[in-house]
Parts: C-alpha cells; structure tokens; sequence
C-alpha cells in the first residue's frame, strides 16, 4: 500500500469516526455542533494537500495529484473504495446540500412541518466534498430509505403496544394512570420522542456508499 493510500484510508477512518461522534450526539441533543461540521470539513482539506504535496515528492506535480481522483484503497481484500477528484467532491457538496436545502424549504412551505435542520444540511456538504455527488446520492438515498423504515418500525410496534393495552381482560377495571406518567398511546420510542435525529442515518449511508 502506498503513501497516498494510507493517507486516503486515515481520512476516511477519521470521517466515520467523527460521524459517529456527531451521531451519537444527535441522538442525545438533536443538535449538530458546528464545530464538528467544521472539523471534519478541514480534514478534508488537510488531506487533499497532503495529497498534493506526496504527488509533489513522488515527481506527480503538486496540483495534478490535488485535483486528480483520491486513490482506491482496500481493492487488496476486494473492498475496493473508489476516490473522488477535488472538482467532483465540490460539486457533490454543492448538488447534496444545495438540493438537501431546496427540498428541506419546499417541504416546509407545502406542509407546514420542520424538514431537516441546518446541521443536517451542513454535515450533507462535508459528506459531499469525500463521496462525490454520485456516491453522495447513494448516501442520501440509503439514509433516506433506512429512517423511513425506522420510523415505521417504531409505529407499528407502538400501535401495537397500544392494542395490547387498550382492552382489558374481562373482569378487570382499568387502573387510572399514576400522576406524571404517560398514557400508552403516548409511549413513543426516545429516538423519535423529538424530531428525528438524521445524522445516524447519514453515516449508515456513507458507509454504505463507501462500497457502492
């Protein structure tokens, strides 16, 4: 494995890591820090001049390395992860978060309902700027498809849990709910208690998109 591969595979480990940490704390907060978004955005331009200057060292010039695809790694074990040039990560931060945002507004306007945050559309553009718009878009769609699944899940299996308990076996009288407790119907899972957190769903995607 070369120089510019190690590097490459480093920067993508750190944006999953990071991923993570911004996931974990959309679940407990509902809130993307900016720094976070903002960390992760200045490793991608870390490592693209780290790029730049091994393609420099190794006689590939400065800017052709800079602006040519990132190396494939993990094509060794048949995992292949394919690179983005600098061009194509611009535009996919571009297309990804300027499309999240249009989508987001026209949303809001037509049904009155928050859509996605300014966290989520901002963590979209960093996403974009390592995937591509291409693999950008497998992103949005898998973690589109996977909280929508979630979120049925989670209705039906509170629907049901309200049909266990809204018949009582015969003979027996409904207790009155104890005082600050919740009625059944209003039990929800804690991940939806609020507005869905949709950074967990984003970095399931651009895992998956990885390997797309």
């Amino acid at each position: 494995m070369t120089y510019v591969s190690v590097v490459t595979l480093v920067a993508y480990g750190l944006l999953l890591a990071g991923l993570v940490v911004i996931a974990v704390g959309d679940m407990r907060t509902r809130r993307i820090p900016n720094g976070m978004v903002a960390a992760l955005a200045l490793l991608w331009v870390i490592w693209r001049c780290v790029l730049g200057f091994a393609g420099r060292y190794m006689g590939l010039g400065f800017w052709n390395t800079l602006l040519s695809p990132a190396p494939t790694v993990l094509g060794q074990i048949g995992l292949p992860v394919y690179g983005a040039s600098l061009s194509g990560g611009v535009l996919g931060a571009l297309a990804l978060g300027g499309g999240m945002l249009v989508l987001s507004a026209v949303y809001e306007l037509t049904t009155k309902k928050e859509s996605f945050g300014g966290g989520d559309i901002k963590l979209m553009v960093v996403i974009g700027l390592f995937l591509g718009w291409e693999r950008g878009l497998v992103c949005l769609f898998v973690a589109c498809l996977v909280s929508v699944v979630y979120a049925l899940a989670m209705r039906f299996r509170t629907r049901g849990k309200d049909g266990d308990t809204a018949r009582p076996a015969e003979g027996s009288q409904r207790e009155p709910a104890a005082a600050g407790t919740q009625a059944s119907s209003e039990v929800a899972d804690p991940f939806l208690a609020r507005t869905m957190p949709f950074a967990p769903f984003l970095a399931v995607g651009t895992l998956v998109a990885f390997f797309f």
